[in-house]
């Protein structure tokens, strides 16, 4: 269906390293290689890798991944690389490792991979400003942004900027959870103010869930992404998009080839992919196969083999 495939095509950032799956190092490297070489890379987005340890993916990635051949190399990893905290010298230290990183693997023979995106937590407005302005102009910044207040003036800040929001939508707790209405309020609140977003964390179903590890109903990934493109068109305010989040039940959506709806809200493949690169960037997950399994049990995408 080109609806669903392009709703989730490069959507799934790849952060194994982090909990609840918590690979090491060179299982996290091996799956992403894998993975890059499948029938399944078309949903796979970026690598997830803390920026303190960019001289160690180099080392796991040697031989695994494509080999440089400026001025441009077909097949190289993207990676987003989690910084230190804006403000701080963690960040500062860490944005470095990203440029040093990148230089060194622009050279001929080096393994082909780019950090093409970072992400970092800022205490306030002001200390977004300083952390966008030490950066290089090549990499996107995702600004992690907490719901458990008032996100607006966060987001405000990023307003007009070239830069985009994170929400943290799980964890391994209860309490890392946002509730629909504290989710579907950012997002909605990033439209309003022409800010794109990433989410990360507890994303591994299509549909809400609950779960017993982490004692607590989980968001799905397709009702976020749907919603978000939804709202994106004007079709969806932010009440409806908090509804979508907490319906479970796959039979109210309507997927066709051409079209996603749901509940008479319905938006066609061209605004998908319109939504998909102005707003609803990705999501990170720990795990590759629990997502692509579960659109392969709604019969949304053919079943592929395995990689991890």
């Amino acid at each position: 269906m080109r609806a669903i495939r392009t709703l989730v095509s490069s959507v799934l950032d790849y952060a194994g390293l982090y909990p609840p799956a918590s690979l090491d190092e060179p299982t996290v490297v091996s799956n992403f290689a894998s993975l890059h070489g499948s029938n399944r890379a078309w949903m796979l987005g970026r690598l997830v890798w803390p920026a303190a340890r960019l001289e160690r993916l180099s080392e796991l990635a040697a031989g695994a991944a494509p080999v440089a051949e400026p001025p441009e190399t077909e097949g190289a990893w993207p990676v987003t690389a989690l910084l230190g905290d804006a403000g701080t010298p963690e960040f500062a230290r860490t944005a470095a490792l990203v440029r040093a990183f990148n230089d060194r693997h622009e050279q001929v023979g080096a393994p082909a991979m780019r950090v093409d995106s970072v992400e970092f937590k800022a205490a306030d407005p002001a200390s977004v400003d300083g952390a966008l302005d030490a950066l290089p102009d090549d990499v996107w910044p995702y600004v992690e942004i907490p719901l458990d207040a008032d996100p607006r003036g966060m987001i405000a800040s990023i307003s007009g900027m070239e830069a985009a929001a994170k929400f943290r939508t799980g964890g391994v707790t209860a309490a890392a959870h946002p509730s629909p209405k504290a989710l579907a309020g950012a997002v909605a609140a990033c439209a309003q103010a022409g800010v794109a977003f990433k989410a990360t964390a507890g994303l591994h179903r299509a549909m809400r869930h609950w779960n017993a590890s982490a004692g607590a109903h989980q968001h799905g990934f397709l009702s976020l992404f749907v919603g978000a493109c939804l709202l994106h068109a004007r079709k969806l305010d932010a009440e409806g998009l908090a509804a979508m989040l907490e319906d479970s039940d796959p039979s109210n959506f309507d997927i066709s080839d051409n079209a996603i709806a749901w509940q008479g809200a319905r938006i066609v493949t061209r605004e998908i992919e319109e939504a998909r690169e102005r707003f609803a960037h990705s999501f990170g997950s720990c795990s590759f196969d629990e997502p692509w399994d579960d659109l392969t049990a709604l019969e949304l995408i053919p079943a592929a083999g395995h990689a991890s």
